[in-house]
Order: structure tokens, then C-alpha cells, then sequence
């Protein structure tokens, strides 16, 4: 763990240039995102089915809604497999939380304006925001950090409430880690949305 927060620490403070000379491979202009949106209206039809009504919440439930986490970067070279992880800082009523996934993008071509996206399930959602409606400003910071065969190459750390990176490694092994939050595109409504838009996710083995 150490290792890992000394190599984002040391890719977030280096120039581009100078991550260039020490690694040789990079991914450059990291940029992460994070947004909340509304669940696909998709339409098909199944000969012989009766059509299914969308499940209407209950009184006082909250809307569905998905937390999208997108993460745009330009590959400096050719990568069979880059893993994206992400992590995002959470505080709900007086907790801090770390919510921490990763997925494996294949074949990702060398160029500029590629995408890999996760989500939240408005489910999960729910429960990380204890039975309320999930309010974005709870999101105390998100971050980004890329590899490749083991080595870092990239990485991008944001705050919305004045938090530094530092902070959050000082205080990361004391926080309440939450693990198989995110889920990857395929595992969502949004799975047949935007093929040529993001970068091919390495199917999970099962």
C-alpha cells in the first residue's frame, strides 16, 4: 500500500516530461469525472413477451440514480491491457468512507481522447448514503491511477473540499474501506450505449 501511494504521489508532483525519462511509458492528460445521471430509456420488443412496466419507486424512496466516473486520457503508446483504478472519498453524516474498483481496458490504441468509464448502482448508491437521496457533495475527492504490467503510468487525483492527496494518504489506513462498488459498463443498462466512444473492458474471468 505504501508502495502504491508513493508511485501516485510521485506521478501527481512529476511533470509529463519527467515521467516520460523515468518511466518511459506514460498515459498522459488523465482527467476523472464524476456525475450523477438517470437510467437509459431503451426500448426492444420480444416476440411472445408481454412488455414490463418500469418499477415505479415507493413513496419516499429515492429516484433511481447511476454515479457515473469517467476517466478521459491520451496514451502515449500502444497497451494490450492498462488497469484503471478508482477511488473515490466519501463522507456520510460524520464517516469518511474510500470506495476503491478498477477494471482492465484491452487494445488500447496510442492517441488522444480515449475513455473508461464505472458506475454505482442507484441501489449501492442508497445504501452509501444511508437510506437518503446521495447528495454529490458528499464526495470529498476522487482520483485516478493507472498501470500497466505492474507499473505506474499515469494518474490524476481532484478535490471538491480543499482535500489534498497527502491528507488522504496519511489518513487512508485508518478510513472504512468499501470494495465492488463500481461496476464496469457491460454490467449496466448502459452496456449497449457508446461502443466506439469507450476503450474495451477485459471480460472478468470467470
Amino acid at each position: 500500500m505504501k508502495t502504491t501511494l508513493a508511485l501516485l504521489s510521485a506521478l501527481l508532483c512529476i511533470s509529463t516530461s519527467q515521467q516520460a525519462q523515468a518511466a518511459g511509458r506514460r498515459i498522459d492528460n488523465v482527467q476523472p469525472k464524476v456525475s450523477l445521471i438517470g437510467s437509459p430509456e431503451i426500448v426492444a420488443q420480444i416476440k411472445g413477451g408481454a412488455p414490463k412496466r418500469p418499477r415505479v419507486p415507493a413513496p419516499g424512496e429515492p429516484a433511481p440514480i447511476w454515479l457515473e466516473f469517467e476517466s478521459d486520457f491520451d496514451a502515449a503508446e500502444e497497451f494490450p491491457e492498462l488497469v484503471f483504478k478508482y477511488s473515490i472519498l466519501l463522507k456520510t453524516s460524520q464517516t469518511l468512507k474510500l470506495l476503491e474498483g478498477e477494471v482492465t481496458l484491452v487494445d488500447v490504441a496510442r492517441g488522444k481522447d480515449r475513455h473508461s468509464v464505472v458506475y454505482i448502482a442507484p441501489k449501492t448508491l442508497n445504501r452509501l448514503a444511508e437510506g437518503k437521496p446521495f447528495n454529490p457533495a458528499s464526495i470529498q475527492a476522487f482520483w485516478v491511477e493507472v498501470s500497466a504490467q505492474g507499473e505506474a503510468v499515469g494518474a490524476q487525483f481532484k478535490s471538491t473540499h480543499g482535500v489534498t492527496y497527502d491528507q488522504v494518504a496519511k489518513e487512508k489506513d485508518r478510513l472504512e474501506t468499501v470494495k465492488d462498488v463500481f461496476l464496469a459498463k457491460s454490467q449496466t443498462p448502459f452496456a449497449p450505449l457508446f461502443w466506439d466512444y469507450y476503450e474495451t473492458v477485459k471480460p472478468i474471468a470467470r
